[in-house]
C-alpha cells in the first residue's frame, strides 16, 4: 500500500512511474486513486489506432490532450484541447488518430459496453486499486 500512499501525497514524479497495460495499444500511469470518493486520475498513452470501446460515464470526467490527437463524439481533439464529459454521457468508441498522451480524471466509473450493449467492464477506482496488486483484465480494443 506504500506505493498507493505515495500517489496520494500530492506530488507525483510521472517519469518515475511505469506504464501499465490498459488494453491493446493503450497504457496508463496512475497519478491518484481514491477508494473513498471513487475519483481517479491517470495519464493514458494510446498508440495510433488504439480504441476505447463504446462507453458511458457513470460520473463526470475531465480530459486534457497532452499530445497527439483522438476522434470521439465531439470530433477531433488535438494537443491542448480540454473536454468535459458529464454524468451519463454515452458515446461510441474513441480512437487515437496518432500516438497520443491524455490526462484523464474520472469522478466515477466508466462502463464499457460489449457488442450487444451490455456492460462488459467497469473502469473505476476499484479497478485501479486491484491493478496495483495484479495485471488487470480489460475490454478496450485496438482498431483493425
Amino acid at each position: 500500500m506504500s506505493g498507493l500512499t505515495m500517489m496520494m501525497d500530492g506530488l507525483v514524479h510521472t517519469a518515475d512511474l511505469e506504464w501499465k497495460p490498459l488494453g491493446p495499444g493503450t497504457a496508463y500511469r496512475l497519478l491518484r486513486v481514491s477508494a473513498e470518493t471513487g475519483v481517479w486520475s491517470a495519464i493514458l498513452k494510446m498508440d495510433k489506432g488504439a480504441v476505447f470501446a463504446p462507453h458511458k460515464h457513470l460520473g463526470p470526467a475531465e480530459i486534457f490532450i497532452l499530445s497527439g490527437s483522438t476522434q470521439d463524439r465531439h470530433g477531433t481533439t488535438r494537443a491542448g484541447d480540454y473536454e468535459f464529459e458529464p454524468l451519463g454521457a454515452e458515446h461510441p468508441a474513441t480512437t487515437a488518430l496518432e500516438e497520443s498522451l491524455v490526462h484523464f480524471t474520472a469522478h466515477g466509473p466508466i462502463a464499457f459496453h460489449d457488442e450487444k450493449g451490455r456492460i462488459a467492464m467497469l473502469l473505476d477506482s476499484e479497478f485501479f486499486l486491484k491493478a496495483q496488486e495484479k495485471a488487470p483484465e480489460y475490454s478496450i480494443k485496438k482498431a483493425a
